[in-house]
């Protein structure tokens, strides 16, 4: 048995290893990893979604986590998928604590009051625009930690809460690595995941491959060394088998597809004299550079393919999938009727009015200069980087993300039932993993 810690670098993609193979952190692991290079996401390719599939080994149809937001128009989704009751299927934390392991999380999604997690620090906010007021913020930001949190992962936050500035980075990224130091020191457990999301954040405010992405990465690694130092201190780091992963790639956008304003003109979405949405019959709920349809009956999906017609006819959609179709080909989650995909450089907003299509913005992670939420085949891929006791170095491609639970599990000696994972052990026997050449 082994310690397991995991470190999610948002957005992190596989062509950054060439980047950060130098950097004093991310080398460390680097050159005594095994790494899996381009690894085959999920449909649609958003954190929250990636990130169940991470910890459950399982595809999104299974694990039961659609989209990063539950869907509700009148407030633009405005809730996350934070608690881990919308789970499904068993997580990494779930099958160690049946093996009697400690467990312990910070920042990572879709872990919000969750019974499995010793010490947890879950990813949660504040997003209620009324609550957001200077005065306001700092008791509602107790409310939802208070919630969300373990007892041992509360007091945690009241220590470190000074670094956290809502949900904005780098100060949440702070906030996590304080927290996890803090973990790794003085609570030693067997199994740490935690999330790191300001890559991801400069890559949809300043571009998929801007000059600011460098100085993300170059963040990025301080934090890795502060894990490592503090693993040194705790005389934990030869036991622990290190993962550094990405999620998810970006592509960028230069126009926003706003496909509702085509079914408020059909009469399929009711608007407020201020154009929010309020009874619907259709609604197209945005996952960046796609989209899932919904609609309440037979009728009102007739409608609604009629009115989206013009999206496939002027080439701004590329592809459209039922259901059916999207849970065959890509194992898609959600009660949605129908699943577009937006052409090169565009991506999905909310407006139920104003122009079709319009220039992209920074305003929504969904349709900003740079997104994803696209299809797995499209654009960069994460790696998935794992080093430490029982892993040989080398490069590897042919991984998938519901196959890192199940080989993170087995390096950690964390018993699981195969059957209840999608994934492979991407170390044993039908592996779909095949090693390539080192690099020069």
């Amino acid at each position: 048995m082994h310690r397991l810690f995991v470190m999610s670098v948002d957005a992190l993609f596989t062509s950054n290893l060439t980047d950060v193979r130098r950097l004093p952190g991310f080398s460390q692991v680097l050159e005594r990893a095994a790494m899996f290079e381009d690894v085959y996401a999920v449909y649609p390719t958003l954190t929250y979604v990636c990130h169940a599939s991470i910890m459950t080994g399982c595809w999104p149809d299974r694990h039961g986590v659609p989209h990063n937001q539950l869907l509700d128009p009148a407030t633009g989704d405005r809730v996350w998928y934070w608690d881990y009751g919308s789970l499904r299927a068993p997580t990494i934390f779930d099958w160690a604590k049946r093996a009697g392991r400690t467990c312990a999380s910070v920042g990572w999604p879709v872990t919000a009051a969750a019974d499995a997690i010793d010490v947890n620090v879950p990813e949660v906010w504040v997003c209620d625009p009324q609550m957001m007021r200077d005065e306001l913020l700092p008791q509602a930001l107790d409310e939802v930690y208070r919630r969300g949190c373990s007892p041992a992962g509360f007091s945690l936050y009241e220590r470190h809460k000074d670094l956290l500035v809502n949900n904005a980075t780098p100060y949440l990224d702070e906030f996590d690595v304080a927290c996890c130091e803090e973990v790794i020191e003085g609570c030693r457990p067997d199994v740490l995941l935690t999330h790191q999301a300001h890559l991801d954040h400069v890559r949809h405010s300043c571009g998929v491959d801007s000059p600011q992405v460098q100085d993300a990465l170059r963040f990025h690694d301080s934090l890795v060394q502060r894990c490592i130092e503090s693993m040194r201190r705790a005389g934990t780091l030869d036991d622990t088998v290190f993962v550094i992963l990405g999620d998810h790639g970006h592509l960028r956008v230069d126009y926003k597809i706003c496909p509702n304003v085509l079914l408020a003109r059909a009469g399929l979405i009711d608007l407020d004299a201020g154009g929010v949405p309020g009874s619907w019959r259709a609604y197209v709920q945005s996952a960046g550079v796609s989209a899932q349809l919904f609609a309440r009956d037979g009728r009102a999906l007739e409608e609604a393919r009629a009115a989206l017609a013009p999206l496939v006819e002027d080439g701004l959609v590329t592809s459209v999938l039922t259901r059916e179709e999207a849970r065959r080909l890509y194992h898609a989650g959600g009660d949605f009727a129908l699943m577009m995909e937006a052409a090169p450089n565009h991506a999905f907003g909310a407006d139920c009015t104003g122009e079709l299509v319009c220039a992209s913005g920074s305003e929504d992670y969904r349709y900003a200069v740079s997104t994803h939420g696209h299809l797995p085949s499209r654009g960069p891929r994460p790696p998935f980087v794992v080093a430490g006791p029982g892993v040989e170095p080398g490069r590897y491609v042919g991984a998938r993300l519901v196959d890192e639970a199940p080989t993170l599990m087995r390096l950690a000696g964390i018993p699981y039932d195969e059957a209840a994972l999608d994934g492979t052990d991407l170390f044993g026997p039908g592996s779909p993993a095949v090693r390539v050449p080192d690099w020069a």
